[in-house]
């Protein structure tokens, strides 16, 4: 690599830089993983429509987007929290606007029961997002390691590695997601 500013050595020859090592291995990952994140970047096409357009705060929007962004680099764990923040932010304005202020300010569990009471969402997506929460509940509120819904249990129970249980959940995270944000109370 030769130096940008034009610098010359005592026999002036230009002076050549070496490149750091972490751009090197950056640039290496980037192009070994280059398949993967592109069958990653299928997959969230066929599971939720680009130009599909929601109104939403800033925040939650960047939520939605991240949590794209972060299955596609593999960011399983952090795909799956931010899955579940956007059904959370979703669902407390949507709770809200139907008068439930003070169940909107109880987190998740209390969402998901104010909304069951009183019919305000298919109990079939109240289930989806309910699991979501359990899958999110271990990395955001540590549990022991015999826990039922950690990720170690998890993988014993389905005799998978902990990387393939954390995509899979990362998949069902964001198409919990997607489906809360096109269906959730629309014939409310």
């Amino acid at each position: 690599m030769t130096n940008q500013r034009g610098e010359k050595d005592l026999f002036g020859k230009p002076v050549k830089r070496r490149r750091p090592k972490y751009e090197w291995s950056l640039e290496h990952a980037e192009k070994a993983t280059l398949p993967v994140r592109a069958e990653r970047i299928r997959w969230l096409q066929e599971v939720i429509p680009k130009n599909r357009a929601f109104g939403m705060p800033m925040e939650t929007f960047y939520v939605f987007e991240e949590a794209k962004s972060s299955f596609v680099y593999g960011c399983f764990v952090a795909s799956t929290v931010l899955s579940a923040a956007f059904v959370e932010h979703w669902l407390v304005a949507r709770i809200s606007q139907k008068g439930f202020s003070k169940e909107a300010e109880r987190g998740l569990s209390a969402i998901i029961e104010c909304c069951r009471k009183n019919n305000l969402l298919n109990p079939a997506l109240l289930a989806r997002v309910d699991r979501l929460r359990l899958i999110r509940n271990p990395f955001t509120h540590l549990k022991s390691f015999d826990h039922p819904h950690g990720l170690g249990q998890h993988s014993l129970r389905g005799r998978s590695h902990p990387e393939t249980v954390l995509e899979s959940d990362a998949k069902e995270s964001l198409t919990t997601m997607y489906t809360v944000a096109a269906h959730a109370f629309t014939n409310t």
